[in-house]
């Protein structure tokens, strides 16, 4: 119950972008926390919540890590045999897009959840949804009265998750990342498709009765409100993201792959741990 309702009230984080890090051991609990800022349950509803959370943690733990792991251990033998493609990238790419639908396949199931809220807990959801936004529109315009200051914070941060795998980066990988920050394409669109998001999620939960067929298409197909607009960027932002991560992995010396190899030994062994410790719940 615990993950089901999560999903189902906290659409709006899971399907429009927003990611916390924590460790996955703790993400059911992470997760009651977020859902605390957008409705308030009763004891029972929270009862539900909480075992939902928990078998849908169990379920992921149990069928999905053992994907992810298998995905990364295939990645990590192609850059160690240095028989990675350009083709690849867009394949593993794929293929964490397929992993996800599977999550929102496992939510949609379960939406009907939310015929348990009260009229005035699906308005106080949808408020708390709309305060989010308006949040970020904020933050959005703060950031774009100084354009040249955001890019170089740009810069930054992609310089600092890149060393964060290979360890210092050369003069010739910063130059990659500047030039990937000026050809990346910008455009307001997210939020807008956030928006339109939002006013169909809520036209849907304040209707009676509610329309839950409207939900479940939300849930597992969210994309189908961007604009053809929104597609072409997304098409053009995808290809600009593709093309340079393929000249920062050419641009690879053999220290930095070496590093590369052992982040991601690291992660497989995360991975077994946690699929370790799930398996007989």
């Amino acid at each position: 119950m615990k993950r089901l309702l999560i999903t189902c009230i906290t659409i709006t984080l899971l399907l429009t972008g927003c990611t916390a890090q924590l460790g996955y051991r703790f993400a059911d609990t992470f997760i009651e926390w977020q859902l605390d800022d957008y409705v308030e349950l009763n004891d029972d509803q929270q009862q539900q919540v909480s075992t939902l959370i928990d078998e849908l943690h169990v379920w992921h733990a149990q069928n999905e890590l053992p994907k992810y792991r298998e995905e990364l251990a295939q990645l990590r033998t192609k850059i160690a045999e240095n028989t990675l493609v350009y083709d690849d990238i867009d394949r593993v790419e794929n293929k964490l897009w397929d992993f996800w639908a599977t999550v929102q396949q496992r939510v949609a199931e379960h939406a009907d959840l939310l015929q348990q809220l009260s009229v005035s807990q699906r308005e106080a959801l949808i408020d708390a949804m709309q305060s989010k936004l308006e949040e970020q529109r904020e933050e959005e315009q703060e950031e774009a009265q100084s354009e040249l200051l955001e890019q170089i914070d740009r810069v930054s941060r992609r310089e600092e998750r890149i060393k964060d795998w290979t360890g210092s980066i050369t003069q010739q990988q910063q130059t990659i990342v500047r030039q990937w920050v000026r050809e990346r394409p910008t455009g307001g669109y997210w939020l807008n498709y956030r928006a339109r998001w939002n006013d169909e999620f809520a036209d849907a939960l304040l209707s009676e009765p509610m329309d839950m067929d409207a939900i479940n298409a939300l849930i597992v197909e969210p994309r189908q409100l961007r604009s053809q607009a929104h597609k072409d960027y997304t098409e053009v932002r995808t290809a600009v993201r593709h093309k340079y991560l393929w000249k920062l992995h050419q641009s690879l010396t053999d220290q930095q792959r070496q590093r590369l190899l052992e982040k991601a030994d690291e992660y497989l062994a995360l991975l077994d741990d946690l699929i370790a410790d799930f398996a007989d719940k």
